[in-house]
């Protein structure tokens, strides 16, 4: 089976066209089309179905789709093995939103800059979706939040950073005698913060998100009650809404960058216990671990600059 024709049908059952599927591939419609049809002959079944300008998988195409994906990959990686001295293909990298903006640019740059072949796909969404898809073997390895339950003995887990738990305000919305505290580093809240903090609307870092569940467990272990102002698990809009003096928050430190024209309070909680870190993740039987390894200790060496 001819592996171009299995990339053709992953090609269009990501775009959901023929013409954006041949785009994506350097090709002509026609060829596409081709290739589909040699493949659909291959196999004995039709594998498409046109609904307009959209094409869609049939239930065999669907079938046959994640073992498309696996023969590439073992395609792949059997050229990847034959030459040990230049790591080059491709890593399908699932990303958080904050490691997108923060330590990711940094590594593609230093990628570019090296003498290797190494392309990286990057796949944006939150921890526990980008979990399960490399339970399902969609994707090579994650930057995630590290989950708040035990790994399986399956995955290699890489600690690339810790970010402690801060509480932030806005500049000016609490008492004087408290802003002189702010922008300080302490290993608990003052009590005098704490009030502030039972009293004042609160924006939520969500409760289901993974880093998330680190503030619901602060507020637990300091039996802190708050009045949720509201819930959202997206880092950047919550330190907006805190800047424009809707509530308090309590959030992991990212790496950044934040948003710009923020002015804030904001107090650094330096027990450990809180502090959310940001890991790759990868099964130990991939076959793209010299590649792994690589991009990991791009994303290191941007942590001791």
């Amino acid at each position: 089976m001819n592996s171009d024709f299995l990339r053709s049908l992953i090609a269009l059952s990501q775009e959901g066209s023929i013409v954006r599927a041949a785009q994506s591939q350097g090709l002509t419609p026609t060829a596409i089309s081709q290739r589909i049809k040699a493949l659909e002959e291959q196999v004995g079944c039709c594998l498409t179905i046109r609904s307009g300008k959209t094409v869609q998988l049939t239930e065999a195409g669907q079938r046959i789709l994640p073992h498309a994906r696996q023969l590439i990959r073992a395609e792949q990686d059997l050229i990847n093995g034959l030459n040990q001295d230049r790591i080059f293909g491709q890593l399908e990298l699932g990303v958080i939103s904050t490691a997108m903006t923060g330590m990711i640019p940094g590594a593609l740059n230093l990628l570019q800059n090296d003498s290797h072949d190494l392309n990286v796909k990057l796949h944006p969404g939150t921890s526990k979706q980008l979990y399960n898809r490399l339970l399902s073997d969609d994707l090579d390895a994650i930057i995630i939040s590290a989950p708040p339950f035990s790994l399986p003995k399956e995955f290699k887990v890489g600690v690339i950073t810790q970010e402690p738990l801060c509480f932030i305000s806005a500049k000016g919305s609490l008492p004087r005698h408290l802003g002189e505290k702010a922008d300080t580093q302490l290993p608990k809240l003052p009590p005098e913060l704490i009030i502030e903090l039972r009293q004042k609307p609160f924006i939520r870092f969500d409760h289901r998100a993974w880093g998330g569940k680190l503030v619901t467990q602060f507020l637990r272990d300091h039996k802190i009650s708050v009045h949720d102002f509201c819930e959202l698990d997206a880092l950047e809009a919550i330190t907006v809404l805190v800047n424009s003096d809707l509530g308090f928050a309590l959030i992991p430190d990212w790496q950044g960058p934040w948003p710009e024209g923020l002015d804030l309070n904001k107090v650094i909680i330096t027990n450990t216990r809180y502090h959310r870190k940001t890991i790759l993740l990868r099964k130990i039987s991939t076959a793209k671990e010299t590649a792994l390894s690589y991009f990991e200790k791009l994303l290191n060496s941007l942590q001791t600059r």
